[in-house]
């Protein structure tokens, strides 16, 4: 476990992941409440408002073919710069009219569609570190690799943020208002994205170590 948690690549993706469901246990934990509050919604609508998010799901496939075919790091980048605004633009809805209800839905599936393009290229790039490492370098996780180790990890950030997400963004949104959660839920994205940016995607920390002593060894040629 120490090896895995050495590598930024794989703690960047993490961190990812920890952000996405985050998310997702916010929405979980306060969506149905402001609904209920704003539209005066029975829980049978407000329940059914998060049809909004999850029917983008279906593109799950798609999204994991466009991560396999391109950059990783681009595929979860896009789904953090589409979160983000959607996320910070929830706070325009502060009525019950008929004009902020469908702002609301579309700015929900924007909100789904985002978040479906953080956790299949995070996953997927955590995974390939531990492979490619465990090939450079069979010794580093020891001779039954560290895929089983790096799925906890992952599982623990999963159950973490669940625990997190919901605390925070109810005491936010007790303490405050719908406006003031939404943004700090976008900040809270926003932050996200950053080590995703720097650490996911590229050469691995083994990669460039022994790309520099390559690089050496042909100076002394």
């Amino acid at each position: 476990m120490a090896a895995l948690l050495s590598l930024l690549r794989i703690l960047a993706a993490v961190y990812g992941c920890f952000i996405y469901t985050l998310l997702i246990s916010s929405f979980d934990a306060v969506l149905a409440l402001f609904v209920k509050y704003i539209f005066l919604w029975s829980s049978t609508g407000a329940g059914l408002i998060f049809l909004a998010i999850t029917i983008s799901s279906t593109l799950g496939a798609a999204i994991g073919a466009l991560s396999n075919r391109y950059s990783t790091r681009a595929v979860a980048l896009f789904g953090f710069a589409l979160t983000v605004p959607s996320l910070a633009l929830l706070g325009v809805v502060t009525d019950g009219s008929n004009e902020h209800l469908i702002a609301l839905i579309i700015l929900l599936v924007a909100n789904g569609i985002g978040l479906n393009f953080l956790l299949a290229p995070l996953a997927a790039d955590m995974f390939d570190e531990v492979e490619v490492v465990g090939e450079k370098k069979p010794d580093a996780f020891g001779t039954r690799g560290a895929f089983a180790q790096a799925y906890s990890l992952l599982d623990a950030a999963f159950g973490f943020a669940t625990v997190v997400g919901p605390a925070w963004s109810g005491a936010i949104l007790r303490a405050t208002n719908w406006q003031i959660t939404a943004g700090t839920l976008a900040v809270i994205c926003a932050l996200g994205g950053i080590p995703v940016l720097l650490f996911t995607g590229g050469k691995t920390g083994l990669r460039e170590q022994e790309g520099k002593g390559k690089v050496m060894s042909d100076d002394k040629v």
